[in-house]
């Protein structure tokens, strides 16, 4: 037998994972809601994340040197369509994971095992613990060709992962819960403590993953499960139980960065045109209206807040697919997935976050959108959802109109102290380019004063400018800005919204 097939490693996990099952008990989610109501019963504990004294002073150079041996991957022997590897402890990468894969409703521990890695680049003197456990791991499958399994989806840190559509390059992340996001006290980042995997069959095109989540102020299960393709879609269900009253509660949200776009005032010196995973969030309110916010870093926190009552969908686009506007041949900014968030059933009413900080780096994620329901969960109240989480390059139905392409900000400089904005907007069925009187932009301000509108057809990118002026009426607050294009006394375009800070 291969030395690197999973059998041999199995046999050494009896006492690694500790996990109480009955004998013939089946492993599913609802065994997993039960683990999950009694971890939130008892205190919490904090994870221990020491490390042995010549892992702890690896540095991020270090830990890319430590490479899982591709040789040993779960399933790898089995030929299956999915296969899994994993990430090791060390440095910064200090959180702890127990891995398990269930087979025919049976749990069987993956143990951490020094054969699954090669260290031939690092320096590791000592031994390591036959329980050091892992940091993270991916799942491949064959996502672009047939001929070779790529990685789809990776699990890292806290409760983030983030996954491909086919063709892509990783960019912004999800997470299995947010909590107290830009808060009065500070931010929670609740953590998946194990995981378990459904074993595929030969001919798997999806696979189930179960997760446990832990913070101090509650406990979750999760069942995801990942279905990869041009649109890769994750089918996500989570049942929460608290220790106390949760504040702040953010569900299914997304992570992302923006450093600085077309509409933005600085470039931070650098030779790029546009610097971002996301450039702007898409709404799909429950009254059918499209919302679409192009996401800024202007040096402060932002918050908007979209109250709604069952949200139909949101999520954080890269929606600009131009090379040329990011002239990146390393990160491929151009390239980065979209996410969709499809909620299911019963979200009821609360409010969509979405949250802007500001960052001198493309190095730190600092775009934050989740839904925020009115219902609170508390020890008495334990909540259940579930949603459709999609990865995807493009999709024309999101939304089925003129899409606002580009934003551009400068002075207007007939109006001291007023701003110019310039907004493309695509083309799109009821918008006559042959008759551009028929379409009127509709302009709604805020705390604005509206000085002159002008639309003008532009057929070199097939697309429609809207030009407007606006002066503040009170600099201490943000003009609240709204503009969609309309013909026929319907709209036509989704709505751009803005919050400009004079």
């Amino acid at each position: 037998m291969n030395k690197y097939s999973l059998a041999p490693v199995v046999l050494l996990c009896a006492a690694f994972n500790g996990i109480a099952q009955d004998a013939g008990s089946r492993f599913d989610f609802n065994a997993l809601k039960n683990r999950a109501q009694n971890l939130a019963a008892a205190p919490y504990q904090a994870p221990d994340r020491s490390l042995p004294e010549e892992l702890s002073r690896f540095n991020y150079d270090d830990m890319r040197n430590i490479r899982f041996d591709p040789k040993a991957a779960i399933w790898r022997m089995e030929r299956l369509p999915f296969q899994m590897q994993f990430t090791h402890r060390g440095g910064l990468q200090n959180s702890h994971i127990t891995m398990n894969y269930i087979e025919d409703g049976q749990v069987e521990p993956i143990p951490f095992s020094k054969n699954l890695f090669n260290y031939s680049q690092v320096k590791i003197n000592g031994k390591l613990p036959e329980d050091l456990g892992f940091y993270g791991f991916r799942i491949h499958y064959p996502l672009n060709s047939m001929e070779y399994l790529d990685e789809v989806i990776s699990f890292q840190g806290a409760s983030y992962f983030r996954a491909l559509g086919k063709g892509l390059h990783y960019g912004l992340s999800a997470r299995g819960l947010a909590l107290n996001v830009a808060g009065q006290t500070p931010e929670e980042f609740p953590d998946f403590i194990e995981y378990w995997i459904e074993k595929p069959d030969t001919r798997a095109t999806r696979i189930k993953i179960f997760a446990l989540l832990n913070s101090p102020s509650l406990a979750g299960a999760y069942e995801m499960t990942l279905i990869p393709g041009s649109d890769t879609v994750m089918e996500i269900k989570t049942a929460l139980f608290a220790r106390k009253p949760v504040e702040g509660l953010g569900l299914a949200p997304l992570t992302s960065m923006f450093w600085f776009g077309e509409h933005s005032t600085s470039r931070h010196g650098d030779f790029r045109p546009e610097v971002h995973d996301s450039d702007g969030l898409l709404v799909h309110t429950a009254a059918d209206e499209w919302l679409w916010r192009p996401l800024s870093n202007e040096g402060l926190v932002k918050t908007s807040c979209f109250a709604n009552d069952n949200p139909r969908g949101f999520g954080l686009f890269q929606r600009d697919r131009d090379f040329s506007h990011y002239e990146d041949l390393e990160t491929f900014y151009h390239n980065r997935p979209s996410a969709w968030v499809e909620p299911g059933p019963g979200w009821g009413q609360g409010e969509l976050r979405l949250v802007e900080l500001p960052s001198g780096t493309e190095y730190a994620d600092n775009i934050v959108a989740f839904w925020m329901p009115q219902e609170q969960l508390t020890p008495e109240h334990p909540l259940e959802y579930s949603y459709r989480l999609h990865w995807f390059r493009d999709d024309a139905t999101l939304p089925p109109l003129a899409q606002a392409l580009a934003t551009r900000i400068g002075n207007a400089t007939e109006y001291p102290g007023s701003k110019k904005f310039v907004l493309d907007f695509s083309n799109a069925p009821g918008l006559d380019r042959n008759n551009p009187d028929s379409v009127t932009p509709v302009i709604t301000l805020s705390n604005g004063t509206l000085k002159g509108k002008h639309l003008q057809r532009n057929d070199l990118g097939n697309a429609w400018r809207v030009f407007f002026d606006v002066e503040p009426i009170d600099r201490t607050k943000p003009v609240d800005m709204r503009c969609f294009l309309q013909s026929g006394g319907l709209p036509r375009s989704e709505t751009w919204t803005y919050f400009w800070n004079p």
